[in-house]
């Protein structure tokens, strides 16, 4: 992408335009960022109140960034949100921070208590035996950024480095990174073991609550190497080690990987519903899809990512990232809502929402060209996120 001449300022505020395109998932994603993002440049005051300039000896101020209202604790759910971050290479430190910064105020204005940041790793084909950071993939030296200043604010933090699908071209071949077949398993669980590690140790220094040592690798679940890559993450990471799982692995049974829990990205369909279902009917649906791991509370049972398209017929496929229809912005705050109402009601772990791209200005309103997947700027969204987030519950034991 050709990127546009900004002349920088050190005390000001620079508005520029980002494309980026991504796939992400079973349910791939194209990023189609074209909206204004504002940024902090070096010097300028970021959101937590620290002065960032150009050399070492610049001082800093006390932290008064924002704070948590209720922090999460053993026994109450996980009220969180899936930051989606591509990196930009170019971006200096002082501007990252400020993205960070600005991440960081908006999620705890939605009343969160916890914050996953996922990122992009890549491989090179379905049966490669490798995989490997790119310029998009963000450092361990930036991701301790974005841990540092949800730690400053409060919240419960998850690492969760993800398979970058875009070389698999999806929507042409169907495949994705849960049919993935390596040629040499021995070679491919050993690359990935050595991708991980670093921010294994990033995610331990820097006070991180959990890592997620895998994601929606269906055709992988019940490779015994996963025994020995969790032993291995261990020595790096004393926090809880997590496997996500595709939502229609998750709702065939306990899957046999040796991590401290398993979460589930929930794409189902509720393929009778309507884009005019009341919040009841969508309610029972997720009861429906709920009730394959058994009835009554669940509180094991983490929803990791819950997304939909603000778009007309988006609750029959919840995970169709590659048709753009109709806006219809309603479609998404009922199935935020309906969702929190089944966390209540039947004690689940906790939820996080799906998506916020790390670099967007969240506070800036939608278009024509927002991804229909992003709830930031959706102002309905927005609060039937927040006042789900607003409740509390204590978890019977699991």
């Amino acid at each position: 992408m050709k990127r546009p001449v900004i002349f920088i300022l050190p005390t000001v505020v620079v508005a520029l335009t980002v494309g980026v395109p991504v796939v992400w998932g079973d349910h791939p994603i194209k990023f189609d960022h074209r909206r204004p993002t504002t940024v902090h440049w070096a010097g300028a005051p970021t959101e937590q109140g620290r002065v960032w300039g150009f050399g070492k000896d610049t001082p800093q101020v006390e932290d008064d960034g924002p704070k948590v209202a209720r922090p999460w604790t053993k026994g109450s759910p996980e009220w969180g949100v899936q930051v989606y971050w591509l990196d930009d290479p170019a971006d200096p430190e002082s501007f990252v921070q400020g993205k960070v910064d600005r991440i960081v105020k908006y999620v705890v204005g939605l009343n969160a208590n916890s914050l996953s940041v996922t990122f992009p790793y890549y491989t090179t084909g379905p049966k490669s035996n490798a995989v490997a950071a790119r310029a998009t993939t963000p450092s361990p030296e930036r991701l301790a950024l974005l841990l540092d200043s949800a730690h400053r604010a409060g919240l419960r933090t998850t690492v969760r480095p993800i398979m970058d699908e875009e070389v698999f071209d999806y929507s042409a071949t169907g495949v994705w990174r849960g049919n993935i077949a390596p040629a040499d398993k021995d070679a491919w669980f050993a690359s990935y073991a050595a991708f991980l590690t670093p921010y294994l140790k990033t995610a331990q220094e820097h006070s991180a609550t959990e890592f997620t040592v895998g994601t929606e690798f269906n055709s992988l679940e019940n490779d015994p190497h996963w025994a020995g890559l969790i032993e291995q993450a261990r020595k790096a990471f004393r926090g809880q080690i997590v496997y996500d799982a595709n939502w229609d692995n998750w709702s065939k049974g306990p899957l046999p990987l040796p991590a401290d829990g398993t979460g589930v990205d929930a794409y189902f369909p509720a393929k009778s519903a309507g884009d005019d279902a009341p919040v009841a009917d969508l309610v029972a649906s997720w009861n429906g899809w709920l009730d394959k791991r058994g009835a009554g509370p669940q509180p094991a049972t983490k929803l990791t990512e819950v997304g939909i398209p603000a778009q007309k017929g988006a609750y029959k496929t919840p995970g169709d990232f590659y048709t753009k229809r109709e806006l219809n912005e309603p479609v998404q705050a009922a199935w935020f809502t309906a969702v929190c109402q089944v966390a209540q009601e039947r004690k689940l772990g906790g939820v996080y929402f799906w998506s916020l791209y790390f670099g967007i200005d969240p506070t800036l309103p939608t278009n024509q060209d927002t991804p229909r997947m992003d709830f930031a700027g959706r102002p309905a969204s927005e609060q039937a996120i927040r006042t789900c987030f607003a409740q509390s519950y204590e978890l019977p034991p699991s």
